[in-house]
């Protein structure tokens, strides 16, 4: 029987779920409203005060996004998974040098190219994770400006206004593209993993998987105080059930 190892709680599959959907949610009622007559944008544009329900929807998608970003902040600093999670996410020196032999491999410079033994957060998860944090408070920003136009333009110029709103649609593209290539690549259609990570449903990860993608100190990589632990250990911090099945060969 191959070992499970917990990888995101239920707690964390909630929110990444919740995450998700309001997300998703955002870019098609954001991009709706830029490109009406775009075939996707149909369902919206040509029912009865669609638009009308759009902008409702993209608001409340908003705030909901808003509040998962508050339980979030409380969650990683009020547990101590979560105040683990925070210190893991930090970047450092190793980041940096795993990034730099990650251009090398890929630039051929390293023949044959190099492992690379990673932490429990990856230099690329680091920094998607420092995009999503920056991303959320320029949209929380920039959102509540464009939603309370006439309150903002009792104090400050039109030209606020319009700057509020080029950067609300040139952050919402490249935070589309960021998810599109660069996370579905990570947890998609990376050959490595494909067809997809199931870390996000199932909680866990197997062993052959820790030990490839985390090799580096991969037995410190995962739970609460910084120790892993099986699937069954891990249900006091929200895991789940081992699973019997076939050992995996290496």
């Amino acid at each position: 029987m191959t070992k499970k190892y917990l990888r995101m709680t239920l707690n964390e599959r909630i929110q990444h779920l919740n995450l998700a959907v309001n997300f998703t949610l955002l870019v098609i009622t954001g991009f709706t409203l830029s490109f009406p007559t775009a075939f996707w944008a149909s369902p919206i544009t040509d029912v009865p005060m669609g638009m009308t329900f759009r902008g409702f929807l993209h608001r409340l998608c908003g705030v909901a996004l808003l509040f998962l970003s508050g339980y979030h902040i409380l969650y990683l600093g009020f547990t101590a998974r979560g105040r683990r999670i925070a210190k893991d996410m930090i970047p450092g020196l190793k980041d940096a040098i795993d990034l730099w032999e990650t251009l090398k491999n890929n630039l051929y410079i390293n023949r044959p190219a190099k492992l690379i033994k990673m932490p429990r957060f990856n230099f690329r998860e680091k920094l998607e994770y420092l995009g999503l944090i920056w991303g959320t408070m320029v949209m929380t920003v920039t959102g509540f400006i464009l939603w309370f136009k006439t309150e903002w333009l009792q104090f400050f110029p039109m030209w606020t206004w319009d700057v509020a709103r080029a950067i609300h649609f040139y952050e919402a593209i490249l935070a589309t593209l960021t998810i599109i290539v660069w996370h579905f690549y990570s947890v998609v259609f990376n050959p490595d993993i494909y067809p997809m990570s199931w870390a996000w449903i199932t909680g866990d990860l197997t062993e052959h998987e820790m030990k490839r993608n985390m090799g580096w100190n991969w037995k410190r990589s995962g739970s609460a105080g910084g120790e892993l632990k099986e699937f069954g250990e891990a249900a006091a911090v929200g895991g789940g059930r081992v699973h019997p099945i076939r050992r995996e060969r290496e």
